[in-house]
């Protein structure tokens, strides 16, 4: 529910007269500004599922006291933004106005800005020319510019973020909401709150926990070639996790600098990219010539060097062997073969190996191949011991939550840290006296006793077995969904509200909120 038109807010300083526009974490107001009678825009803190509105006093009321400490974090975050957006006086980034505290939250107020983002004129008019398209980019990297030099990153650079004022045709940068701010001596963030992902302009790094926890213009540098891309083209970039195995295609009659320029800063490898906005703008203007820079060996697919086959020999090479010796040869190896079954017998009890503890299969397995034995089925995603064993995901799922409501407003920690193994964390929650409080959990012991939750290494073994595992479950009317999968392990640092969790769509393993996840497969070994 938005504040209606009329409203009065700061003592009757602004009047709302319409919204613009609502998001996740809050809602952005076409407003007037009475002293000055100019139109300004207002953005409320206002997360839509944790706060509710009260309709007579416009005020806003936690829906759950368990997220108050969650929120407060997100409100403080709300706030520096408007304060770090405020300290950047720059022509090409949208001015601050005002923030303050009301209704129980907070707003801001910034410059409304009369135009359309780029995103809307390209959607409109189609690509733009490359004169065109580099004047506006030359402008944001001007911006970006500034802000690098503040030890500031945007994060969200995008043709939706990038504003084209009418009057002049200025193409200005707006919401910081994801911006971070760092430390200028160590390089690292200040803050901890998350970082979101924009697909097809964010590289690899904001796909991963702590990959923008460093000073990086890097990152913002392939944001701002994937813009150009979309600007030059009309389509939207390839995601990140695309790039290394399919390219990036180019029309024909782009230039070449325009080319390379993309090409280099869209490069899955931070190190490749330019690292600083004039080593974009270098690029761009074709100033020097486009060096490739080799991987660190840490980077690089190691190939390990393979063993000559054996020299094959002729019978004439082979020395003459005297055939009256042969019943020798013969009691050498008897006598080799009694004494190995002496000393190592079939003393298998007294082996205590994880193989073996396993049930035995028929035959090896691969990753790929379907289960199909000791009374389960479903599809193998890792193997070891030569494919004797291994794991195998379930071949049907569910959508369930991770917990009830009732447990999650009840903050509660349980504590699962290991990444690796989810079968001990699933059997630390239904040991709990209280697992009908974790429907996810419970889903998929109920399968059997061995089948578990997957914590987070195991979901990545899934994600990156994805399309063989996808080629099986196919004969099956299904496959792996693009949804998030939970995983057992909790945050550590936040063990009350976020878990790891593999989105399949975009590949990448991150935290979030844990009521956020609904999709579920089950884990067993075999």
């Amino acid at each position: 529910m938005q504040l209606q038109g009329g409203t009065l807010l700061h003592g009757g300083s602004y009047r709302i007269i319409e919204t613009l526009g609502r998001g996740g974490f809050g809602v952005t107001y076409l407003a007037e500004q009475v002293s000055l009678h100019r139109r300004v825009c207002i953005k409320e803190f206002f997360p839509k599922d944790y706060y509710k509105r009260d309709g007579d006093t416009g005020a806003l009321t936690l829906s759950s006291d368990g997220f108050g400490e969650m929120m407060g974090k997100f409100k403080a975050k709300f706030v520096k933004e408007a304060q770090t957006i405020a300290t950047l006086n720059h022509a090409n980034i949208i001015p601050i106005h005002d923030v303050f505290e009301e209704n129980n939250t907070c707003y801001y107020v910034m410059e409304y800005i009369e135009g359309e983002s780029l995103s809307s004129i390209v959607k409109g008019s189609g690509a733009l020319s490359e004169d065109v398209a580099v004047g506006y980019i030359k402008q944001v990297a001007s911006a970006l510019e500034h802000i690098h030099e503040q030890q500031i990153m945007h994060l969200d650079v995008k043709p939706g973020n990038i504003m084209v004022r009418s009057k002049d045709d200025r193409a200005i940068l707006i919401d910081f909401g994801l911006s971070k701010h760092y430390d200028a001596t160590s390089g690292e963030a200040t803050s901890t709150t998350p970082v979101g992902v924009s697909h097809g302009y964010a590289p690899m790094e904001q796909y991963k926990q702590g990959g923008v926890n460093r000073f990086s213009p890097e990152t913002d540098i392939y944001s701002l070639g994937a813009t150009l891309y979309y600007l030059v083209t009309g389509n939207v970039p390839p995601q990140a996790t695309d790039i290394p195995e399919e390219g990036i295609v180019f029309p024909t009659d782009m230039s070449l600098n325009i080319r390379e320029t993309i090409a280099k800063s869209m490069s899955y490898l931070r190190k490749d990219r330019p690292h600083t906005i004039k080593d974009f703008l270098a690029l761009l203007d074709n100033e020097e010539p486009i060096v490739a820079v080799l991987a660190d060996e840490s980077e690089k697919t190691k190939i390990a060097p393979q063993t000559p086959a054996p020299k094959r020999e002729s019978n004439e090479d082979k020395p003459k062997q005297k055939k009256h010796r042969w019943w020798m040869w013969l009691l050498i190896l008897l006598l080799i073969g009694g004494g190995a079954w002496f000393i190592f017998g079939d003393n298998k009890e007294e082996k205590n190996t994880e193989s073996e503890a396993l049930p035995e299969t028929s035959a090896p397995y691969k990753v790929g191949d379907l289960y199909n034995e000791n009374g389960k089925q479903g599809v193998v995603f890792e193997v070891w011991d030569n494919g004797r064993h291994g794991k195998i995901v379930s071949l049907d799922e569910a959508h369930l939550q991770w917990c009830t409501d009732k447990q999650y407003a009840r903050e509660i920690a349980l504590g699962l840290t290991d990444k690796s193994d989810g079968k001990a964390n699933t059997d630390k929650v239904m040991q709990g006296g209280n697992s009908d409080q974790y429907p996810a959990f419970v889903w998929c012991r109920n399968k059997g006793a061995d089948w578990y939750l997957p914590a987070i290494d195991e979901l990545e073994a899934i994600l990156n077995n994805e399309s063989a595992i996808n080629s099986t479950l196919a004969e099956y009317g299904t496959g792996l969904d693009d949804y998030w999968y939970w995983s057992s392990t909790e945050d550590e640092n936040n063990p009350k509200f976020c878990a790891w969790g593999v989105n399949m769509s975009s590949g990448y393993t991150d935290l979030s909120i844990k009521d956020n996840f609904n999709y579920v497969r089950a884990v067993s070994a075999f």
